[in-house]
């Protein structure tokens, strides 16, 4: 398995990596060689294009750290063009049923098994010279799927059937949004609803996926079963860093 967090998530490891929200390569590099197990290039919010998420992806050679890109829905065409260009994995975001599920999986393999358009000459295969792609490609591919609404949560067990799925991913702010209650994170309604997709995704055997507010939060929810954790972004990273200078500087 050449996918390196793919490999790590299937050895039992859990894994934190940050949002990519800015299109710079420096930030991608920077955050590459900081330790974490991926960066999540976000294309559903974020600022970036296929030609800069590849420019992001060369700034990250040589590290053990996988690109992972969120698309901006579950647009089969879009998703082919993020297969193409060489990322290590996939995250549809606001996925609420299991047919929703299925389409968001058969985008992402080769007839007969999916519909992924092939091609020979991509950057995915090394421009052609990795002859046995197409073979292989499905194998190293990480497929993560976003929870982010109340009737998502109760379709939960459906989706966790669909053969392909790897990570079932909590989207906190969608989902308190999904309730009237935005970013009331600690509304007991909020707390309530999460804590079912919690069990409803552990008992469905997919890895459990959401973002951590910190570091502190990411191990105390690592304890609690989550395998495929989000901690911040380039941008966020930075602004806190430099506020915490601020701050020990007297400003």
């Amino acid at each position: 398995m050449a996918n390196p967090l793919k490999r790590k998530l299937a050895s039992g490891a859990s894994c934190i990596g940050a949002w990519m929200v800015t299109s710079s390569a420096d930030m991608a590099e920077i955050l590459a060689y900081s330790g974490l197990d991926f960066l999540l290039i976000d294309h559903e919010h974020g600022q970036g294009s296929i030609e800069t998420a590849i420019a992001q992806m060369r700034a990250m050679k040589g590290t053990d750290c996988t690109a992972v890109l969120r698309v901006p829905a579950n647009d089969r065409v879009y998703i082919k063009r993020a297969l193409d260009a060489g990322v290590g994995g996939i995250m549809v975001p606001a996925i609420g049923t299991a047919s929703e599920a299925r389409a968001a999986v058969a985008s992402c393999r080769y007839p007969p098994h999916g519909q992924r358009g092939a091609f020979a000459g991509m950057r995915a295969m090394q421009f052609g010279a990795l002859a046995d792609y197409h073979a292989s490609a499905w194998d190293d591919l990480l497929v993560v799927l976003q929870i982010e609404s109340a009737a998502a949560v109760r379709e939960v067990p459906a989706i966790g059937e669909v053969e392909g799925v790897d990570v079932l991913f909590i989207g906190p702010r969608d989902l308190s949004a999904s309730i009237g209650r935005l970013n009331r994170f600690e509304d007991p309604a909020v707390r309530a609803l999460t804590a079912e997709a919690e069990r409803a995704i552990t008992a469905t055997g997919r890895i459990l996926g959401s973002t951590a507010s910190s570091g502190a939060a990411a191990g105390e929810m690592t304890g609690r079963g989550y395998r495929f954790l989000i901690a911040g972004s380039d941008a966020t990273l930075l602004l806190q860093g430099t506020r915490s200078m601020l701050a020990a500087a007297g400003r």
